[in-house]
C-alpha cells in the first residue's frame, strides 16, 4: 500500500462495480481513506429501455474488497436522482470521514436509444447523470476542498463524447449514443 494519498478522503460515486469500483479500490491503495456511494447497499434494478435489469455488485463488497487489501473505507447509500439524498450527501461525507480532499463524479446511467425512439424521461435522466449530478456535487464539495486548503474533482469522460472521425463508423450511425454522447461531451467541457 502507498501512502501518497495518506490522510486525503476521497468520495467516488457509482462505485458499487465496474470503474467507480476500481477507482475507489486505488485511491484506497494509494492511503486515502474512500467514501463509497451508489442508490443502495443491495443491488436495486436498473431500468433500461423500459426493463428492469439487477446489476452485480454492492457498496459492501466493495468496502470488503478495499479493506482486505489493508485500505479505509466507508459506504454512504444515496440516490443521486434525489435531490434530497444528491444535495445531503457532501455533508454526510464529512461528518462521516472528517472532511473531503478528492471528489470523483463516476456515477451513470446509459440507456442507449435513436432520437426517435428515445422517451423524454430518459433524455432527462441522462442529462441529470452526466451534467446536473456532477455540477450539484462539485457546487457543494468546492467549499469543502478550499477548507482543507486543496482539492481535486475528477469527472469520468467517454471517448464518445469527442466527435467522430469520417467516415463514420456503424455504431455511430445507427448505435444509439448520441444523447449519452452528447452528455459526456458536455461533462468535458464543464471540467
Amino acid at each position: 500500500m502507498n501512502t501518497s494519498l495518506k490522510d486525503k478522503v476521497a468520495l467516488v460515486t457509482g462505485s458499487s462495480r465496474g470503474i467507480g469500483r476500481a477507482i475507489a479500490q486505488r485511491l484506497a491503495a494509494e492511503g486515502a481513506t474512500v467514501v463509497v456511494t451508489a442508490r443502495a447497499n443491495a443491488p436495486t434494478p436498473s431500468t433500461r429501455s423500459g426493463r428492469d435489469d439487477i446489476l452485480p455488485g454492492t457498496l459492501d463488497e466493495t468496502v470488503a474488497l478495499i479493506e482486505a487489501a489493508g485500505g479505509r473505507a466507508y459506504a454512504i447509500p444515496a440516490d443521486l436522482a434525489d435531490p434530497a439524498a444528491r444535495d445531503g450527501l457532501i455533508d454526510r461525507v464529512v461528518e462521516r470521514a472528517g472532511g473531503l480532499d478528492i471528489l470523483v463524479n463516476n456515477a451513470g446511467y446509459a440507456d442507449y436509444a435513436r432520437v426517435e425512439d428515445m422517451a423524454l424521461d430518459t433524455f432527462d435522466r441522462t442529462l441529470d447523470h452526466y451534467l446536473r449530478i456532477p455540477f450539484a456535487l462539485s457546487r457543494a464539495a468546492i467549499p469543502q476542498l478550499r477548507a482543507r486548503g486543496a482539492g481535486w474533482i475528477v469527472n469520468i469522460g467517454s471517448v464518445t463524447g469527442v466527435s467522430p472521425q469520417r467516415p463514420y463508423r456503424a455504431y455511430n450511425k445507427r448505435g444509439g449514443d448520441v444523447i449519452y454522447a452528447s452528455a459526456k461531451a458536455a461533462v468535458h467541457r464543464f471540467t
